[in-house]
């Protein structure tokens, strides 16, 4: 009986070279690979033709999702390798890591307890101690010229694990181990004793090279068995996901750490490439993006690699020297240019498939159909989708992208709309991995996408207790086409609009109501219920609206006034007299309300100027009369505030209003002057920057002495007759 422990570098092709050739010679007759045992149950599909890495195995605990564990795999990782290797030719293989059945039934580990000290770091990534004593500052170079680009022979493990003990030995103090790598080591230990009791002859185990002396040098069953003992247990669903370059390249969250998974793609499928056909990849790169690259550059390019690779005592050229090279002779030294290369080629775009018929959640089932039904095609890469909601299937691919966001699984995001009318949709398509991991959270609420979205909704209108959550659910909703969901969130809002007092709650709810309103024609949704609504919730905020302006601090000024023209902006949209003229007399209301905020004053003339509601003689007095010497300088900076929000415009066109503010800030006090700077800079700061330079070259010219255009029509009305004739033709009107 033989037990050979093969210590690997995790997703390292020069390690799955040494591991497919250890394996053909040894011969074993069972493989044991470092990876969580619940996963056993699916590695049958390792070795179907339509499995094709990167792909992860997804570990998750069904009653929350939202704890899982992804295990990425690429068609470099050696543990891969080892799993076709075992399935090929029907040898036993095994995982033997720490069950996750114990992992995630425990807490947390708090942060500041989780920070690292050196010798933890050492074990995170023990080459890196050793890359050092190379003389090595970058331990993926040291790590890639000693066994990626190289063939070493077998005895490659034997050195690795001398490597590894001499290493523990020095800074491994077992005081400092974690207690969780304890019982991960443990766990392996039990499983290699497990294959030595059922008599097989020659096992291999594949593990990162770090736990190579922990199973070599096995301490007593009794000692495992202690630190084993009682631990917490939860049940576990596995299932076979895909994969991206980008993710392998993360070194945090679900990532794999890897910095250049198409370059290790290249090593592992071009073995025998000595630049040639890496640096053609790399020309065609820039050729794509319309930059020229010529013959002569990939011969210069490969002849300058392997000069810096006989400088630096190389056997052949790394990443390093390539992209050095490249650089150097393909880019003319511009750095910016390697982004493109790093990004298209050293990382790359490729996505695994998963075969049909792996075992998934209903839920996640019914999401791979209609994406293959409607023809999305999955990327990582952010592509847009233009739609046009009249054809019938831009319109299912339309309700069926707003139902996932029902669920919070953002596969796309609706952009701004293109084309006139609200026929036409843009969206942002991209797929990432925490997709499947939102979906199957979502799984208890249903088989089907339609089904666990009306359900969802149900439930959301049960739990939520404000008007413009609801309102704003409704709008998220209504677009997917839920009639169960959206009946539910009716009949809640419409309990919760009849007992809010809540002005500021109320003006929220508006605007999504209003969206709503205007979705109806398109969508060709009864919006009787939503025009009830939305009346109810509009009049009773006007109602609210001029007390809740009154008694306020600036801040609560500054809110309500965002408020006003936001409301205002959305009574445009509706288009109905009735609203406009019920708004416009509360506005009237509210602007001459002398305990009315100055910031609401101001703003409520402004938009009964704009909306010639009322003459400009009366905004003219009313500007006057609050820019006057008897008002304070604050009333006043803050009235102008209001006023003239992000319409830089008025000042520049309006010689009259031009006329007022000239002269109330040529007469204030050096002292008042100094003090209202402040706030002054932050009403023309909303301003753009040639609205500013325009009023600039104004304020040299002082007071403006001729009348604005308006005025010379006002009064000359014989003069405008004659001109209206001439625009009529001119409009073919």
């Amino acid at each position: 009986m033989s037990l050979h422990v093969l210590g690997i570098r995790h997703h390292g092709p020069g390690s799955a070279f040494h591991v497919m050739k250890a394996l053909e010679s040894l011969k074993p007759d069972i493989i044991l690979v470092e990876g969580p045992p619940e996963g056993e149950s699916i590695l049958s599909w390792v070795s179907h033709k339509d499995m094709q890495p990167p792909v992860a195995l997804l570990a998750y605990v069904p009653d929350n999702p939202q704890k899982a564990v992804f295990y990425p795999f690429a068609t470099y990782s050696p543990e891969w390798n080892a799993l076709k290797f075992a399935q090929e030719r029907n040898i036993p293989v095994r995982f033997i890591d720490m069950p996750l059945s114990h992992r995630l039934a425990q807490p947390e580990p708090d942060k500041e307890e989780a920070k690292e000290n050196i010798p933890r770091q050492i074990r995170r990534n023990p080459l890196s101690y050793l890359a050092e004593i190379a003389g090595f500052e970058d331990t993926e170079e040291w790590w890639e010229q000693q066994f990626e680009l190289t063939r070493q022979p077998e005895e490659v493990f034997f050195a690795v694990a001398d490597a590894m003990i001499a290493l523990r030995s020095t800074v491994g103090d077992a005081e400092d181990e974690s207690e969780h790598e304890k019982r991960r080591e443990a766990f392996m230990r039990r499983a290699i004793r497990t294959a030595q009791h059922e008599m097989y002859s020659t096992i291999v185990v594949v593990c990162g090279a770090w736990h190579v002396p922990a199973l070599l040098e096995m301490p007593p069953q009794k000692q495992d068995d202690i630190i084993l003992k009682n631990l917490p247990k939860t049940k576990i669903e596995t299932t076979w996901i895909p994969w991206t370059n980008e993710r392998l390249s993360y070194e945090s969250g679900y990532g794999a750490g890897i910095q250049s998974p198409g370059w290790y793609a290249h090593c592992w499928n071009r073995r025998d490439d000595h630049g040639v056909e890496w640096l053609t990849h790399t020309a065609r790169v820039f050729r794509n993006h319309k930059i020229e690259i010529s013959s002569a550059h990939i011969i210069e390019t490969t002849r300058l690699a392997h000069a810096l690779t006989q400088i630096r005592n190389f056997s052949k050229p790394g990443l390093k020297e390539y992209n050095e090279s490249i650089q150097a002779v393909m880019c003319m030294g511009e750095e910016i240019l390697m982004r493109l290369v790093w990004k298209e080629l050293i990382v790359g775009h490729d996505m695994g498939t998963i075969p049909e018929g792996t075992p998934r959640v209903p839920l996640l089932t019914d999401f791979e159909k209609q994406i293959k039904t409607l023809r999305l095609k999955l990327s990582p890469d952010r592509k847009p989708l233009f739609l046009d909601l009249r054809e019938g299937f831009d319109l299912q691919k339309s309700i069926f992208l707003h139902r996932l966001n029902t669920l919070d699984v953002t596969l796309g995001k609706s952009k701004t709309t293109r084309g006139k009318g609200t026929f036409k949709e843009e969206w942002e398509i991209c797929w990432t991995p925490e997709l499947h991991i939102n979906l199957i959270e979502k799984a208890p609420w249903g088989n089907s996408i339609e089904m666990a979205c009306n359900k969802y909704l149900t439930y959301q209108a049960d739990t939520c207790t404000r008007l413009n959550e609801i309102s704003t659910l409704l709008e998220k909703a209504l677009p997917a086409e839920l009639p169960d969901g959206v009946a539910a969130l009716m009949q809640k809002l419409d309990t919760l609009a009849a007992s809010s007092n809540d002005t500021v709650e109320l003006m929220d709810t508006i605007i999504p109501l209003a969206h709503i309103s205007r979705y109806g024609n398109v969508r060709k949704t009864d919006m009787d219920t939503v025009e009830m609504i939305l009346s109810a919730v509009f009049y009773r905020m006007l109602i609210g609206l001029p007390l809740s302006a009154t008694g306020i601090d600036e801040e609560q000024a500054h809110h309500i006034m965002g408020k006003i023209s936001g409301i205002h902006q959305t009574i445009g949209l509706l288009n109905k007299d009735e609203y406009k003229n019920a708004w416009q007399e509360t506005i009237r209301i509210m602007a001459d309300n002398e305990q009315a905020a100055p910031l609401i004053q101001g703003v409520c003339h402004k938009i009964l100027y704009e909306s010639r509601y009322i003459s400009r003689e009366s905004s003219n007095i009313a500007f006057s009369k609050a820019l006057s010497d008897r008002q304070n300088p604050n009333f006043a900076v803050n009235w102008l505030e209001g006023f003239l929000k992000d319409t830089g415009n008025l000042l520049i066109l309006d010689d009259d209003i031009w006329n007022i503010v000239y002269g109330w800030v040529a007469a204030l006090p050096q002292e008042t002057f100094q003090e209202l700077v402040p706030l002054l800079r932050r009403t023309f700061s909303s301003f753009n920057v040639i609205e500013r330079r325009k009023i600039g070259e104004k304020v040299k010219h002082g007071k403006s002495m001729t009348p604005t255009t308006a005025g010379r029509l006002e009064g000359d009305e014989q003069r405008a007759n004659r001109v209206i004739p001439i625009v009529e033709k001119l409009l073919r009107l």
